[in-house]
């Protein structure tokens, strides 16, 4: 009943145009290190599953986010780290709007707009890592996986 009542109200105050329906496996051309990627889910449970890069190149950054009700929202970051958040997520209702944030030493993440993990990559003690998320070689393009079973709209916004 709540993500309905959040539809409407998305619909009501005009926000939906700026937002793009997620289609999953499709290639999204977003540059990570320009853009942060902006994600609105209506759930509190699945996840959140997006990639980052080439499958031509196999540098593919994968970025995972559990959700769940009870208060143990966790992340993984593929070839770095997995665990739960630093700061808990802010939960006022099922609409949650979660961004992302990569630089070229970190990622970012906010949920709500109170930010919920600043992960350095230098910190992984993995190669693969740091040869994956560090610089901005596989930034131009995002996909949604066909496991994401959370995101419902994406949008993005400019760093500059």
């Amino acid at each position: 009943m709540l993500a309905l009542l959040g539809i409407i109200l998305l619909v009501t105050n005009g926000v939906l145009s700026d937002w793009t329906p997620v289609e999953k496996d499709l290639e999204i051309p977003l540059d990570l290190t320009q853009n942060s990627l902006i994600v609105r889910t209506f759930s509190l449970h699945g996840r959140i599953r997006w990639m980052t890069g080439s499958e031509s190149t196999r540098n593919v950054g994968k970025m995972t986010i559990f959700l769940s009700s009870r208060g143990r929202m966790r992340y993984m970051i593929e070839g770095c780290t997995f665990g739960r958040f630093t700061v808990e997520p802010v939960i006022h209702s099922e609409v949650l709007i979660w961004k992302f944030i990569k630089t070229e030493t970190s990622l970012v993440v906010y949920c709500n707009e109170v930010e919920v993990l600043n992960y350095l990559f230098a910190d992984s003690t993995r190669p693969y890592c740091q040869l994956v998320w560090d610089g901005a070689e596989n930034s131009g393009l995002i996909v949604f996986s066909r496991k994401d079973s959370a995101s419902k709209y994406y949008d993005y916004e400019s760093l500059e």
